[in-house]
């Protein structure tokens, strides 16, 4: 069994501002300024929203999203994903909006988000129709879909509707997602539970929100998962300290598996370990 570890960095997401924490970045360069110090602490996947430069809110423009991945790529050869579910909350955006920055730009990877869901007060919808089309998409474009599993039900959902009718085939790649509320709660004992419900052939991380972080994704590594952070789930490097940048989380989570004797995967072994569909 392999030591390696695959860190992950989601250095903006949707929700957080520079109210919460002023280092989170808005435009492209400060995002690949960003990714290029975490993919340096030891970082191999990079997971991308995009924000307005100047206001800093989400925003679909697929002109940000493609300044954002031409700005990474040049900064470092990280591997690149973007979301397909920013947005369908907040924005009220179409299923097919939320695919076109994916279509258009053909990144490493992709989030599908596995299942509908209460998300705070929003509704988060993703039908089997849209889990499908997603699938469909991404196998034909070559873009490695993560499943985005928020609660057991969800496994259910990946298997029936993706697994059993072959539209991709297995080992998939599979993020947990806890403490969203609306989602599973974020607990040792429910990653535990997720955990045994997966397929064991498949690669895996841990995206505990908030304080959850770091627990959660400690214990991920100690059952043989991946660990993702971030300003996009958590913007404090302790109780009460806000993180100067992304690259410190991603330090502290090197530190962390190098504690339990593990090692970040560097970015062509993330590659060999994820079921990438287009591995150039």
């Amino acid at each position: 069994m392999s030591n390696q570890v695959i860190i992950t960095v989601a250095p903006t997401g949707s929700i957080p501002t520079r109210e919460d924490n002023p280092n989170i970045p808005y435009t492209a360069e400060e995002v690949a300024a960003e990714t290029r110090r975490s993919y340096e602490a030891g970082a191999s996947v990079v997971h991308l929203h995009a924000r307005h430069p100047d206001t800093g809110k989400p925003t679909p423009d697929l002109a940000v999203f493609r300044d954002y991945l031409a700005a990474v790529r040049d900064a470092c050869p990280i591997i690149t994903q973007i979301t397909t579910g920013g947005g369908a909350t907040t924005l009220g955006l179409s299923v097919e909006d939320r695919l076109k920055p994916v279509e258009e730009l053909r990144p490493d990877s992709a989030s599908l988000n596995a299942g509908s869901m209460n998300f705070g007060r929003g509704l988060f919808p993703n039908t089997p129709d849209t889990m499908e089309l997603y699938a469909k998409r991404m196998r034909e474009w070559g873009v490695m879909p993560e499943f985005e599993v928020y609660d057991l039900s969800m496994i259910q959902n990946m298997e029936h509707w993706i697994r059993r009718p072959g539209l991709l085939e297995p080992p998939f790649r599979v993020s947990f997602v806890l403490g969203v509320m609306g989602g599973i709660p974020a607990s040792l004992k429910n990653l535990v539970l997720l955990k045994d419900a997966l397929d064991p052939g498949y690669s895996w991380q841990a995206i505990g929100i908030g304080r959850h972080q770091f627990p959660l994704g400690t214990g991920a590594l100690i059952l043989g998962g991946g660990m993702r952070v971030g300003f996009e789930d958590n913007v404090y490097l302790s109780k009460g300290v806000p993180a100067k940048s992304n690259a410190e989380l991603v330090a502290k989570a090197v530190r962390i598996a190098r504690e339990l004797g593990l090692e970040p995967a560097g970015v062509e072994d993330a590659r060999r370990m994820l079921p990438l569909l287009n591995r150039g």
